[in-house]
């Protein structure tokens, strides 16, 4: 095997994708306990380490798979760095908008409805590790989003492009989607096992997009915007109950 290769598996390849199949996973159960303490106990800060280190390690992978990918010397259309035209291609365009567009209907009805607000407010507090993990202050709020554009670039580059490509050297393309998409899954495990089939059809949504389109952009795009206005959903919702930011002391 070679230690690099254009069009095939090498040996970095391997080692890499073993990295992303087997430490992530074995990383973020033992992390996992502490997270979660640390976020129940409202240890100060806790949520700011923890996304910080996560908007590191998203990087720490999608670095070094652009890395990988310009010394082995492969075609950037090859990860999705292309745009496709075609009527397939503008229906993986459009399926992004509507999926886009469904979210912003529910965030307009989140901010305009105080009854929706308490809807959702309410239905989310059942999900005690969700609340203890979403952003409770303001700056926790705009580090959060930091976190949320870093993993529409980052994961779509790695699970999307990446992952995509190699298994479909081995697999159908269908079949090398779903298992990227199961390793996409799992890795979000941290987010609590009720949390994996919603991660699972919103990463199957994607995951759609990038193959109709051809394109990683309008799945990193998509990507972005939901994890986003996520999170500003629930700050909206919870603004009446969450932390107020603390006036920085006068000098």
């Amino acid at each position: 095997m070679p230690f690099l290769s254009a069009d095939s598996l090498s040996l970095v390849d391997i080692l890499f994708i073993a990295i992303i199949i087997l430490g992530l996973p074995i990383e973020s159960l033992l992390n996992l306990k502490k997270g979660r303490a640390e976020l129940a106990s409202g240890t100060p800060g806790a949520r700011i380490k923890l996304y910080s280190q996560t908007i590191l390690l998203l990087w720490g992978l999608a670095i070094p798979t652009v890395i990988l990918w310009a010394a082995s010397g492969r075609a950037w259309d090859a990860l999705g760095f292309q745009l496709v035209g075609g009527p397939m291609a503008i229906s993986g365009w459009l399926l992004a908008a509507l999926i886009a567009g469904f979210f912003l209907v529910q965030y307009s009805s989140v901010t305009k409805s105080a009854a929706a607000r308490e809807k959702f407010r309410d239905d989310f507090a059942k999900n005690t590790l969700m609340s203890n993990f979403m952003p409770h202050t303001d700056a926790e709020r705009r580090i959060f989003n930091v976190m949320g554009i870093s993993a529409g670039i980052a994961e779509e580059i790695v699970f999307r492009g990446y992952l995509i490509w190699a298994f479909s050297l081995y697999l159908p393309l269908w079949a090398a989607a779903l298992a990227s998409l199961l390793v996409f899954t799992l890795l979000h495990i941290y987010q609590g096992a009720s949390q994996l089939p919603l991660i699972f059809l919103s990463g199957a949504a994607v995951t759609l997009v990038f193959l109709l389109s051809g394109s990683l952009w309008p799945a990193i795009a998509l990507h972005i915007f939901v994890d986003v206005i996520n999170n500003n959903m629930v700050w909206k919702a919870r603004g009446e109950t969450v932390q107020p930011l603390q006036a920085a002391p006068s000098v």
